[in-house]
């Protein structure tokens, strides 16, 4: 089965001519080839390789999270990161490894309806093409100019746009890196052992920017070609588009037509009578849960309407309503959160919260930029915290029973605190 691959550096546009290749059965680009779209040849499949600036690669570290709650901090370290809406974005988010990084690709979803009407199949980064499991960085430029920069396993291998195209390789006025890349090297806790330069670079400008460089290796690779990298690659990079349903055929044969109808009609059956076993010995369990939570319920005076999945939700807020008509301060009243999370905030560095924060002593003048209570719950948000001490932090807010969010903003830290759900 043949494939064929188009390299988009830009949305699609009908005049526009793209670089194409087509691939065999086993991977192997035998034919390439550069026109628009009414010209491009016929594959069996169309897949859509999309430059790095069209479709991001990007990286975060979080604490290890439930699937359920992992989408929800990907997308609050989003916010400040996109330009455009989240819902105007097409987010595929991977699993989160063991040393916490988490990988998401994006394309927006105008892209994506474009591809779609050019009768592309799968739609994937151009950055996930290239392995980023070593400790070094690659800088990948293509014969056009465009490229990349993917970065080590220690950045959690996220992608930037780099344009080769525009930089004037003459020692005299080229003697240092990109500023772009210059700055993405310093930003890095642990920098890379090596930079590999896949472009046709001149000796002289590599040696010019190697002596004014001090934090890796500098190394020059042939240019980098998308074509050319090993099948396995473009299989295991993330599916921007959503599965087609294969098409049928409407040459099949009469017989080939009631063997499958009567394999259908008994798959059917056994379903049908599997599916009712099932769902008649689920809906028993259920009303017997059911009926269950509705006398605890009624034993705790809640409402005789309440439903079984709003009784622990009820039950909370009943509880906090009962303290809070005796006199008393709920577990996730402002003031008791505070306290439970005073020790493990008073860990901080001398200078990171104001006098007067917190009900148990002073502390001196920070960087504590703003402290919300709302729905339950604290949000503080730093002017900025290293890496070792937010890890810290949030490991002693989690042994004192509370639940800590983190994320990075504009130029600082954000940390969201409120009770556990199956704490007293």
């Amino acid at each position: 089965m043949t494939v064929l691959r188009i390299f988009f550096d830009a949305p699609p546009a009908a005049a526009r001519a793209f670089a194409w290749a087509l691939f065999d059965a086993n991977g192997v680009c035998f034919r390439e080839g550069r026109s628009a779209a009414e010209h491009w040849p016929r594959g069996a499949r169309r897949e859509a390789v999309l430059a790095a600036d069209l479709a991001p690669l990007m990286a975060f570290k979080l604490p290890p999270l439930s699937a359920s709650r992992l989408d929800s901090a990907v997308r609050l370290q989003l916010e400040d990161r996109l330009a455009t809406p989240l819902s105007a974005q097409q987010i595929i988010i991977g699993q989160q490894q063991r040393d916490g990084w988490v990988r998401v690709v994006l394309a927006e979803q105008t892209l994506l309806e474009a591809l779609r009407q050019l009768d592309i199949d799968r739609a994937f980064s151009e950055a996930e093409l290239i392995d980023a499991a070593d400790d070094a960085w690659h800088w990948c430029v293509s014969s056009e100019g465009h490229g990349f920069v993917r970065r080590d396993r220690n950045s959690g291998g996220s992608a930037f746009a780099l344009d080769f195209a525009a930089l004037d390789l003459s020692v005299a006025t080229q003697k240092t890196l990109p500023p772009e890349l210059t700055l993405a090297l310093a930003a890095e806790a642990v920098p890379p052992q090596a930079l590999h330069i896949h472009a046709a670079l001149p000796a002289e400008v590599l040696s010019s920017w190697q002596q004014t460089n001090n934090v890796c290796r500098l190394t020059v690779n042939p240019p980098w070609r998308w074509t050319q990298v090993e099948p396995a690659r473009f299989a295991q990079a993330a599916d921007l588009l959503p599965p087609r349903e294969p098409a049928t055929s409407a040459t099949r044969s009469s017989n080939g037509w009631r063997t499958a109808a009567l394999l259908l009609g008994i798959a059917l059956a056994l379903h049908v009578v599997a599916t009712v076993a099932v769902w008649s010995s689920s809906l028993w369990q259920h009303w017997q849960i059911s009926r269950a939570w509705q006398a605890l319920a009624n034993e705790a005076g809640l409402s005789a309407k309440t439903s079984a999945a709003t009784i622990p939700a009820q039950w909370s807020r009943a509880y906090a309503d009962a303290r809070h008509r005796a006199g008393l301060a709920a577990p996730d009243d402002a003031l008791p959160l505070l306290a439970r999370a005073a020790p493990s905030l008073r860990t901080l560095p001398s200078g990171t919260l104001p006098m007067g924060t917190l009900p148990m002593g002073t502390l001196p003048m920070g960087t504590l930029r703003n402290a919300i209570y709302a729905d339950r719950a604290w949000t503080f948000e730093f002017a900025s915290l290293d890496t070792a001490t937010q890890k810290t932090l949030e490991a002693n807010l989690r042994r004192a029973g509370l639940q800590a969010m983190s994320g990075s903003t504009a130029g600082g830290y954000r940390l969201r605190i409120q009770m556990q759900e199956n704490a007293p």
